[in-house]
């Protein structure tokens, strides 16, 4: 029987980068998706802003 502490280095340091390139890849995807976000947001308030301006100067 084999247990996580019978296994050699090698494997374990290989498991480590693995996990490490999952993480990498999973912080870029956030960060694209947090950018998305935030540039939506910045949008939407200068639509908003504008349509109130007009609204206010309407009357």
């Amino acid at each position: 029987m084999a247990n996580k502490y019978s296994k050699s280095n090698i494997s374990k340091k290989a498991a480590e980068e693995k996990t490490m390139q999952d993480y990498e890849e999973r912080r870029k995807k956030l960060n694209t998706g947090a950018k998305i976000m935030a540039l939506i947001l910045a949008a939407s308030m200068v639509v908003f802003y504008v349509i109130s301006a007009g609204l206010f100067l309407w009357n």
